[in-house]
């Protein structure tokens, strides 16, 4: 496992700097909305979108260079790698679960009252608005005191990241596919 991660730790810094500069983006743009919940939901959306492109674009790069290699004879094909490089870069989305869901449950609002759950919860919570401020207009608008919500905007990442990789180590560009133009050589076909 270290092996794997010291292998691809270039793609999943890569991948965990994009966050932390959508979350930035992000908490800029809905802070700036905060009074109005319609501005603040849709900034939201857009820093997430804004997210997704810049997970996309750095994972079928990813996936170009890959099938390089692959077409050389030096790499197999790794389909699933997309998958377990988003997993990899995605566990500090986790912790911060994992604390939030903890400090909810067994804090004052869980019905358990334990101080240190509650103290678990801020803190998670508090680094969770830095670390996932694209997600913050959606995270307080519709689940605000559901730490599910939580696991649920990791989704999004891992899902753009298996597809990303593979439509790159595909060679397939994703604008041909709206424009269901085929390409023939690196070139648009007729």
């Amino acid at each position: 496992m270290i092996r794997y991660i010291k292998a691809n730790s270039k793609i999943i810094t890569k991948l965990i700097l994009n966050q932390v500069g959508a979350a930035i983006l992000g908490i800029t743009l809905t802070s700036a909305a905060a009074q109005n919940d319609t501005l603040f939901v849709g900034l939201s959306v857009l820093s997430v979108i804004f997210y997704m492109v810049l997970l996309y674009t750095a994972i079928w790069e990813e996936g170009g260079k890959e099938r390089i290699k692959i077409d050389g004879g030096r790499a197999e094909m790794k389909p699933l790698r997309g998958l377990f490089v988003s997993l990899i870069a995605n566990i500090p989305n986790f912790v911060l679960f994992l604390l939030i869901f903890i400090g909810r449950v067994f804090g004052t609002k869980g019905g358990f009252g334990y101080e240190w759950a509650g103290a678990l919860y801020g803190i998670g919570h508090g680094i969770a608005i830095f670390f996932e401020g694209m997600y913050a207009g959606l995270v307080s608008s519709y689940s605000p005191y559901n730490p599910i919500g939580y696991l649920l905007i990791i989704l999004p990442a891992i899902i753009m990241c298996t597809v990303g990789y593979i439509i790159g180590v595909n060679n397939i560009r994703i604008f041909d596919i709206i424009t269901g133009k085929k390409r023939k050589n690196g070139k648009n076909a007729k």
